[in-house]
C-alpha cells in the first residue's frame, strides 16, 4: 500500500522523475520491478542502495529503520516490496502511461 513520501530534503532534490527505484543490483524483487517498468516503456530512475550511501538513508529513514526493497516512489507515494499489481494500481492512480504508447488513430487501408 502506498504511503505518504518521508520529508527527505537531500534526496527531494536530486530527484527528477515521477518514478523512481530504490534496491540493490542483486535482488530478485528489485530486478522484478525495474523490469515490469522496462516492458511498460516507463521511465524510471534507479538507485543501488548498495553504492548509493544517501539512497540508502532514505530507505532506511522510509521504511522505520529497517533495510526493505525495493522501495518505490510514484510522485509522492512510497511503496515498500510492492506487487506488480499494486504497483500499477498507484501507477493508474497517478495516470502515468507509457511515454511511447503507440498511437490507436488511423485507419487499416
Amino acid at each position: 500500500m502506498a504511503s505518504p513520501l518521508p520529508s527527505i530534503s537531500h534526496m527531494e532534490d536530486n530527484v527528477t522523475r515521477a518514478i523512481q527505484v530504490y534496491g540493490t543490483g542483486w535482488c530478485a524483487l528489485t530486478y522484478r520491478v525495474r523490469e515490469y517498468l522496462m516492458h511498460a516503456r516507463l521511465t524510471y530512475e534507479f538507485f543501488d542502495i548498495d553504492h548509493d550511501e544517501k539512497a540508502h538513508e532514505f530507505v532506511v529513514a522510509a521504511t522505520e529503520g529497517q533495510r526493505r526493497f525495493p522501495l518505490v516512489v510514484v510522485e509522492d507515494d512510497v511503496m515498500t516490496v510492492p506487487t506488480i499489481p499494486q504497483l500499477q494500481r498507484v501507477l493508474d492512480a497517478h495516470e502515468i502511461r507509457s511515454e511511447r504508447e503507440p498511437s490507436r488513430r488511423g485507419s487499416m487501408a
